[in-house]
């Protein structure tokens, strides 16, 4: 009789086994991902019922390619932060690097490798330029400001420049008043009301405000920053498998590029 159990137990394994495999997906874990978005036109939107953009693309393909389920939930950067700390989510996209923000999400957070690079520009009232100028964040910040001894910049709520660019914050923060902001339009409305002289964004998202913009606006490529690298952020708690499988999605994409 106990012959007859073992053999009858190790048939259904053998079953279930030959089912994972037979069946695309059952041989890896489960992978349903609740991630943290929110607007950030171009790259990142909600319009007509659909999501677009480049990131939600690049988002979409790689936890596809990782073998993940992406469950969309909306909360301001920050604030997501705090709940990926907590784990009430499992990973956000569009992570900087430098070396003190990196050190302290290293307590909550695990790093993809780098999916793709951005440029960061300094936007200024006056008049566009469909040229690509370039200006010396370091030397603006240290220039004579006509109102104040120093530069009102706004810059978003919990985000990360990279390196070069906090540096350069850092150095001249007797010129500087950092001006944390939550979006979009309230950086304009600022930058248009005088309460402040540039804020820092990206560059699609800068082409885009330039051309929509009710009054005129400068984009300026800042010298200091030729690019740097994104990544995604996994919340502790995330199997290392996972983010494994990101990362090799990830680099199939750029090799495939190449």
């Amino acid at each position: 009789m106990i012959y007859r159990v073992l053999s009858c137990r190790l048939a259904l394994l053998g079953l279930a086994f030959l089912c994972a495999l037979a069946v695309p997906g059952l041989a890896k874990a489960e992978c349903a991902l609740r991630v943290g978005w929110d607007e950030w036109p171009p790259y990142f939107t909600y319009k007509d019922k659909n999501f677009h953009g480049l990131e939600y693309d690049l988002l979409k393909s790689t936890a596809k390619a990782a073998g993940c389920s992406i469950d969309l939930r909306q909360v301001p950067w920050a604030r997501a932060l705090e709940m990926l700390k907590s784990g009430a989510l499992d990973l956000l996209y569009g992570a900087g690097y430098s070396a003190g923000y990196s050190a302290e999400r290293a307590a909550f957070a695990k790093y993809s490798i780098s999916y793709r690079d951005e440029q960061f520009v300094l936007v200024t009232k006056g008049a566009s330029d469909s040229r690509n100028t370039s200006i010396s964040l370091a030397r603006w910040l240290a220039s004579t400001n006509s109102k104040n001894a120093y530069h009102g910049l706004g810059v978003f709520r919990g985000n990360v420049y990279g390196e070069k660019i906090d540096h350069i914050l850092k150095q001249n923060a007797k010129n500087v008043v950092l001006v944390d902001v939550n979006d979009n339009d309230q950086m304009v409305n600022m930058l248009q009301a005088g309460r402040l002289d540039g804020y820092i964004v990206e560059d699609g998202v800068a082409q885009m405000l330039v051309q929509t913009a009710a009054f005129p606006m400068r984009r300026l490529l800042i010298e200091e920053q030729k690019g740097d690298p994104l990544h995604y952020i996994f919340a502790l708690k995330t199997p290392d498998d996972v983010v494994q499988r990101f990362n090799a999605a990830i680099l199939k994409r750029q090799t495939e590029i190449k």
